[in-house]
């Protein structure tokens, strides 16, 4: 059974967090999880049980990390092998990226750099090779990239998104403030910091009326 987009980005920000335990065998119980998270326990135990997974990942005293990672993992279709991927745009956003730390022991590699101006690619610098926007045909077929990370101004994110799924582009994460329509077979995930504050404020001002329950009455 297709978990749930929802459920899965969950699960995948799950798997991500219990990688890190420094007690990857000892267990950790769903209310432990929702302390860490901020989801609720009941959320934590419906999406791990659409893993309906036979890995022995749950005990009397909770779950245990590095087996449920590996077992999210596994349902997701996440794997080791190395996928490719591009920056799009090297605006202040975009140098970001080139020597984002986060990229190191995962299997995404992150190997070229591409923006529209010239004079910009000759002065940064970066631990791989950055080309001309026009450069994008030729060169993300020949490294074999199949994600790109889309940096470019909001105005012109379409017309740059549908040049890259001309290349070969099969994902994009999408760091700009336009909604791309793109072909079947190309997926997007939209990440927008003002949405990410949004739902912050959302969950706080919830856990505000839980703790103050007299103030919903006002």
């Amino acid at each position: 059974m297709a978990i749930p987009k929802p459920a899965a980005e969950r699960l995948s920000q799950l798997a991500r967090l219990l990688e890190q335990s420094t007690r990857p065998d000892k267990p950790v119980s769903s209310t432990e999880l929702e302390q860490l998270t901020g989801w609720s326990s009941h959320t934590i135990r419906k999406d791990i049980s659409a893993l309906e997974s036979n890995a022995d990942f749950s005990t009397t005293a909770g779950y245990t990390p590095a087996a449920l990672a590996a077992a999210i993992r596994e349902k997701l279709g996440y794997t080791d092998e190395e996928s490719k991927c591009c920056i799009v745009g090297l605006g202040q956003l975009g140098t970001a990226f080139l020597d984002y730390p986060a990229f190191r022991g995962s299997p995404y590699t992150l190997c070229a750099g591409f923006d529209s101006n010239v004079n910009r690619i000759e002065i940064l610098k970066a631990p791989f090779p950055l080309f001309p926007a026009y450069r994008m045909k030729e060169q993300i077929p020949r490294l074999g990239i199949t994600f790109a990370i889309l940096c470019v101004p909001g105005e012109q994110a379409q017309s740059t998104a549908d040049k890259l799924v001309e290349c070969g582009i099969r994902g994009i994460v999408n760091f700009t403030t336009s909604i791309l329509t793109l072909p079947a077979g190309v997926e997007v995930e939209n990440v927008s910091l003002v949405d990410a504050l949004g739902l912050l404020a959302a969950r706080l001002a919830i856990h505000t009326v839980k703790s103050n329950p007299t103030r919903s009455e006002k």
